[in-house]
């Protein structure tokens, strides 16, 4: 293959130019690239393979691109990465692709929605999702909603609109959106095993302790009433942390919302995990 002769969008490291070099570098410069450093990455619908190297060049752990198409076998000559030619809709992958703490999801959703449900792919995502995902929206004005329908099945603390990332004729929109980072400071979580504790044994919370945290919001608040309605809706997606007490009883480590939430609908259980 001479990569020379792609065009930009499938080789931006190469000779030809045309109308797409703006948008890759739109694209690149929306990105915080920082906060890649010593991440795991996940491309989904990766084409070349660009965003997988730009990611291991700012220091990725490990960053993968899948693609259904056959632009993987040209990503794997491009460069650095590991590169699956999948279909992410196949039991396969869906069972087997492990968590990664950033992942990337440019102009790939209605392709996804051809050959698969939209809503259970995103529900799938959610659990494979740690920290960041960047979305951008396939070309048109009418899918810039798809934010919509990624938030209403992802959870997160916060999407950043980034703008657009293409010419006005043919337009793409950008956000960069983030859950909690607890398990990137705290390691232990992700190997703690998930158990089911009473609620009741989980001890001091309530709204003053929660209100008292760094990132925090209170229970009259419509976020706070977003969150009982996902929970409610789709249940607790992820585990509250606790710390174990000596009497048998636990103190909350993260996932205050959650637990306050939970009590409020009625649980008697709620997923945790004991560090």
């Amino acid at each position: 293959m001479d990569i020379n002769k792609l065009s930009s969008y499938q080789n931006p490291e190469g000779k030809l130019k045309d109308r797409l070099v703006p948008r890759v570098e739109s694209r690149l410069g929306k990105i915080d690239w920082n906060i890649f450093k010593g991440r795991t990455v996940l491309d989904i619908g990766c084409n070349n393979g660009l965003f997988v190297r730009e990611a291991i060049k700012h220091g990725a752990t490990r960053a993968v691109g899948v693609d259904i198409s056959d632009c993987i076998q040209g990503a794997k000559e491009l460069g650095d990465g590991e590169f699956w030619q999948m279909n992410v809709n196949s039991k396969e992958f869906r069972k087997f692709c492990p968590r990664f703490d950033i992942v990337v999801l440019f102009s790939v959703l209605t392709h996804i929605g051809r050959n698969g449900d939209i809503d259970e792919f995103l529900d799938w995502l959610d659990d494979r999702v740690k920290y960041v995902l960047f979305f951008e929206s396939n070309h048109g004005e009418r899918y810039k909603k798809h934010i919509d329908l990624v938030r209403k099945h992802i959870y997160f603390e916060k999407c950043v609109y980034l703008g657009p990332s293409d010419i006005p004729e043919k337009p793409h929109y950008m956000w960069v959106c983030k859950k909690a980072d607890h398990e990137m400071k705290y390691p232990q979580i992700t190997s703690a095993p998930v158990t089911f504790l009473p609620i009741n044994d989980i001890v001091g919370v309530d709204e003053k302790t929660i209100l008292s945290q760094k990132i925090t919001y209170p229970v009259t608040s419509d976020k706070f009433k977003d969150l009982v309605s996902d929970i409610k809706d789709r249940g607790i997606r992820e585990p509250i942390v606790v710390r174990a007490r000596k009497d048998g009883k636990f103190n909350m480590f993260q996932g205050g919302h959650r637990y306050l939430a939970a009590k409020q609908l009625g649980y008697k259980y709620v997923p945790c995990k004991v560090i």
